[in-house]
Formats: structure tokens, sequence, C-alpha cells
């Protein structure tokens, strides 16, 4: 499942942040947990970052050391072409309803 985590956090917490995420490199992340890609917001403050899990809990072990620095927002999303292919077959069954007698 891909999950997209939009991490803010204060400019007075950057040092520490920064300590823990080196930290966090050196060690082995959970199995289950890929970061597919990572941005920082070129104003500062934010990083986004799109995981692909096998479960919540892969990416819960690979946060928690930060979640006393920073708000986390986190999102469960899909690619664009399987969202359609999705809405595509929804449309097509709740047509199907509509005709059927």
């Amino acid at each position: 499942m891909l999950l997209l985590d939009i991490t803010t956090f204060e400019p007075e917490n950057s040092v520490e942040l920064f300590k823990r995420w080196k930290q966090a490199e050196n060690m082995a992340s959970p199995k289950g947990l890929k970061v597919v890609n990572q941005w920082f917001d070129a104003g500062g403050g934010r990083v986004i970052t799109l995981f692909d899990v096998e479960t919540v809990k892969d990416y819960v072990v690979y946060n928690f050391p930060f979640i006393d620095l920073c708000q986390v927002d986190v999102f469960p999303v899909i690619e664009a072409s399987e969202f359609k292919q999705f809405a595509s077959k929804c449309m097509e069954n709740l047509s199907n309803v509509r005709d059927s007698p």
C-alpha cells in the first residue's frame, strides 16, 4: 500500500531531527517498508515522503523516533491510472444496476 506522509517540523527542531534521521538511515528499515521518493519543501519546515508499505505497523515503526519532534499527516494513496480503472469499473457497475429491471 502507498502512503503519502507530510512531516512538518519547527525550525528549532531541525538539528535534532536531522541527527535522528541520520541514525535511522544507518539502521535497517522495517522489512515491509520502502521509501519510494522524498521531497523537501523549498520553503523549509516540511518533508513529503511516499512510502510503499506492507502494513501500517511497518510505517509506525519507521516513524516512531520522530513523533516528539514533528507533526505527521499521512494518507493512503493510489496511482491515478489505478484510480481511473477502479472508478470506471464502479461507474459500469452502477450503470448496470440502474439499467436492471
